[in-house]
C-alpha cells in the first residue's frame, strides 16, 4: 500500500510556498504551505463549493497546536485563523480571514 503520508509531505515541501506561521503563543517561523485564495479556485464545473474563505494546508508538523488568532503572512497579508481542519493525518487547512 502506498504511503500517502509521505507523499503529502514531500509534496507540500517540494511544490508548496513559504508562508509565515505565527502561534499565539509564540515566535514567527517560515514553513511550506499552498495557498489558496477564493479568486483562485478551479473551475468546478458547477458543482458548488461551499466557503469563500482563502486557505492554506501545511504539515500538521510544522503547525503543532494551532489555534484561534493565529496568524499566517502570506503573498504579503496578514491573515487571521478563522478555522482548523485536519486533513487526513499529516495535512492541516487553516481557513483564514484577513487582517
Amino acid at each position: 500500500m502506498p504511503d500517502f503520508d509521505t507523499a503529502d509531505a514531500s509534496i507540500i515541501a517540494t511544490f508548496g510556498e513559504d508562508v509565515t506561521y505565527t502561534p499565539n503563543a509564540g515566535a514567527p517561523v517560515v514553513i511550506k504551505g499552498f495557498f489558496q485564495s477564493p479568486d483562485e479556485r478551479p473551475d468546478t464545473f458547477d458543482v458548488e463549493i461551499e466557503g469563500n474563505d482563502p486557505q492554506v494546508t501545511t504539515l500538521s508538523s510544522d503547525t503543532p497546536a494551532p489555534d484561534h488568532g493565529d496568524t499566517f503572512i502570506i503573498r504579503g497579508v496578514t491573515y487571521n485563523v478563522k478555522q482548523v481542519e485536519v486533513d487526513e493525518s499529516v495535512l492541516r487547512v487553516f481557513l483564514l480571514i484577513e487582517a
